[in-house]
């Protein structure tokens, strides 16, 4: 089985029912990417290297509205 685009988003989703984490996000997306890899499209693989890169400082961060957003983009792939 593949993984999915709206494999990727429900993950990533769930890891903020708690509350919105940078850290715990970017944790996520290199899990995902750690696992998936080979799975990706391209445009995924971007979006996750994004996510992972929150970690590394703020002006990395996305705020919570642009991580939804984000989230949509991925399920609209």
């Amino acid at each position: 089985m593949t993984y999915s685009a709206e494999d990727a988003a429900a993950e990533l989703e769930k890891g903020c029912a708690e509350g919105y984490d940078i850290s715990k996000i970017s944790k996520i997306a290199f899990d995902i990417y750690q696992s998936h890899g080979l799975d990706l499209c391209e445009y995924m693989d971007r979006k996750l290297l994004e996510l992972m890169a929150m970690d590394e400082g703020p002006e990395f961060e996305m705020s919570e509205a642009e991580f939804l957003e984000l989230i949509a983009e991925i399920r609209a792939m």
